[in-house]
């Protein structure tokens, strides 16, 4: 039997070798991100090994278009609600944590829940999911082509629950003003974040 993949450092370890794999554009994206994750870590005070393992994983199935995402997702047994049908692309966080739990035995609950709600955030995250939320979506390539971001990299620094709720406000606003359908974890967790706030 193998054995569980608990401690942090190795798991970012494993996560590093899966991505090996992946386009080349996807790799520099982790790494910028673990950058990230890791910058707000010291600024926060939390710990760096969680954020980086976290990072290091967050986007293991993003290369892979709609309809694979569906049929992975269904084989490793990921709930899938009508708006991950009808926008699949969320379903490459609660995939790549389930693979990596059922694959890759990885057991650290904290870094899973990281992974698997990065899309839409969780109105239960930890600080250090938080930290891996926001880098993703603050990382530099981001910021230079969305400038309206930089105000959220700067709240980052400041208060990460106010940064979150900020940015799921962008893009909450952002979808509804498109027409599109909201995701109701996204909605719960700006409603959180915005209580949680300094």
């Amino acid at each position: 039997m193998t054995a569980a993949l608990t401690d942090p450092e190795a798991i970012r370890e494993r996560f590093s070798e899966v991505m090996i794999d992946r386009p080349e554009k996807l790799q520099k994206h982790v790494k910028r991100v673990e950058r990230g994750a890791l910058r707000l870590a010291a600024i926060h005070e939390l710990d760096r090994d969680v954020c980086a393992a976290a990072a290091a994983g967050h986007d293991l199935f993003r290369h892979c278009k709609g309809p694979e995402l569906v049929a992975l997702s269904r084989h490793y047994r990921v709930p899938i609600s009508e708006d991950e049908l009808a926008a699949p692309i969320v379903l490459h966080g609660p995939l790549a944590a389930a693979y990596a739990r059922q694959t890759m035995y990885i057991e650290h609950d904290e870094i899973l829940a990281a992974i698997a709600h990065h899309t839409t955030a969780h109105p239960d995250y930890s600080f250090e999911a938080l930290a891996v939320f926001l880098a993703d979506k603050i990382e530099p390539r981001k910021v230079r082509s969305d400038p309206g971001l930089a105000a959220v990299a700067a709240a980052a620094e400041q208060d990460l629950h106010a940064a979150a709720a900020m940015f799921l406000e962008r893009r909450l606003t952002s979808q509804l003003n498109s027409g599109q359908s909201l995701h109701p974890l996204a909605v719960a967790s700006r409603n959180a974040f915005l209580r949680r706030a300094l």
